[in-house]
């Protein structure tokens, strides 16, 4: 009776320390409105960067264009990370969604914290910190999710040379060069 009442304690205070260490992101506190006119100026902008005659190019977008872009029209595409909010904060973006899909063995609230940053002419990617349900994710998972952000923008926008990168409270800027 003793062994198992202290193993119970054992496994309570196991437990009540790894729920007490969950770690938190702190998010921008202010709502990111999603609307289709929203996703459509993202849309438009990006039509644009495709039709621009070779040069450098500007590009400014909101966290509401984005946010509105990927949930109204990226809503079919096989991404991980269902109904996205994204901020742009401190040099930072942050997103935060619900984490489901075909072979992803875990599920629940998802936050993320990605640096981004121009290196040798490229979008560079990488995911700082990330929790799934509260629960901080492990560093070579976060190596694995770099790429795979990394390889999913690349899909997108395709190879371009990236000149400069700011990310502003609520929105960023991009130059490229075609």
């Amino acid at each position: 009776m003793k062994r198992r009442m202290l193993f119970l304690l054992v496994l309570f205070l196991v437990l009540s320390t790894a729920a007490c260490s969950k770690t938190k992101i702190e998010f921008p506190d202010r709502e990111v409105p999603i609307s289709a006119e929203a996703a459509q100026s993202f849309k438009s902008k990006l039509g644009s960067l495709k039709t621009a005659p070779p040069g450098d190019v500007k590009i400014r977008f909101t966290e509401s264009e984005i946010t509105s872009y990927i949930n109204l029209e990226l809503v079919d595409e096989d991404m991980p990370i269902k109904k996205p909010i994204i901020w742009f904060s401190k040099g930072k973006v942050y997103i935060k969604g619900e984490l489901q899909g075909d072979g992803i063995p875990v599920s629940g609230d998802a936050a993320l914290v990605v640096d981004m940053a121009v290196q040798n002419s490229k979008l560079s990617l990488r995911v700082e910190k990330a929790l799934i349900s509260g629960i901080p994710v492990p560093e070579k998972v976060l190596n694995q999710l770099t790429s795979l952000i990394s390889d999913k923008v690349t899909t997108q926008f395709g190879p371009v040379t990236v000149k400069e990168l700011q990310i502003l409270e609520g929105e960023a800027v991009i130059q490229l060069s075609r």
